[in-house]
């Protein structure tokens, strides 16, 4: 087979055209076999389960170097179309909520659990949380285990809209779950003060009916409660912290002490 064009390039990976509706997503030299081997398990685990997501095919080595095979989705980010056209990004809010029902309603075996994942996210966290962190920990153990797919990162941008319906991309941090923990997460993004500025202008002006719409159109769909995603929140948030993102730290301490004070 013949590598094509080089369409992306990020972070771990580039990605280039492979034969006839395939991408391959190839790993810089750095990347460990393990890492790879976790890409590859996470992809097909959710896509035989039936999650709207790309099909893994392969995972190969070429000149040294790890790729994964995926079939190729072509179309734009649910984002990119919102920044070109603020006026559907109500619309399109609703359509992630039914997105992320949909996703919800899968469950698969063998993805990583995920208390146990947000309880090491808290941890590392612990610089900033300070004797906040095991209070945290304590509440997070206590909340309700779940079996369901969760995405772990489900946003505007790792939403294609293509010719046969949203797919959703980046699943690295996907995990068996309570549907509450992953939309108190979406929720959180959707209100960031950062994502409102990367995101444009157009876009922060309606971020407040978005996030309305988002969890409005989710509550209709799903039996989650949106007592039971306020409950996730705190930990949701003090996990975040480890993702360093620009703008957010103060918001969220100050969200997670007011959480705890308001049940201490």
């Amino acid at each position: 087979m013949v590598m094509g064009e080089r369409i992306g390039k990020g972070m771990t990976a580039e990605v280039f055209g492979w034969g006839e509706g395939q991408v391959l997503k190839l790993y810089y030299d750095w990347f460990q076999l393990e890492w790879a081997q976790h890409e590859w398990r996470i992809a097909k685990a959710v896509n035989d389960a039936g999650s709207p997501s790309p099909r893994p095919i392969e995972l190969m080595e070429i000149d040294g170097r790890l790729g994964l095979i995926y079939e190729r989705i072509k179309g734009s980010s649910m984002l990119a179309l919102m920044q070109a056209s603020p006026q559907e990004a109500v619309k399109l809010a609703r359509e992630m909520a039914r997105l992320h029902d949909e996703i919800h309603r899968c469950a698969a075996t063998g993805l990583p659990r995920q208390k146990e994942i947000m309880d090491k996210a808290v941890r590392d966290s612990a610089s900033l949380l300070k004797d906040r962190a095991s209070k945290v920990c304590a509440y997070l153990d206590a909340l309700p285990e779940g079996n369901q797919i969760c995405h772990g990162d489900f946003h505007q941008g790792n939403i294609m809209l293509s010719d046969i319906g949203p797919v959703v991309i980046d699943w690295n941090n996907a995990t068996s779950g309570q549907p509450a923990s992953d939309v108190a997460r979406t929720s959180l993004m959707l209100r960031s003060p950062f994502v409102s500025e990367l995101a444009g202008e157009g876009i922060k002006a309606v971020q407040y009916e978005m996030h309305r719409a988002y969890i409005e159109q989710y509550m209709e769909l799903s039996v989650t409660s949106l007592a039971e995603v306020e409950a996730w929140m705190m930990p949701v948030a003090a996990a975040r912290l480890r993702e360093n993102i620009p703008g957010e730290r103060v918001w969220l301490l100050g969200m997670i002490e007011e959480m705890l004070q308001g049940k201490g």
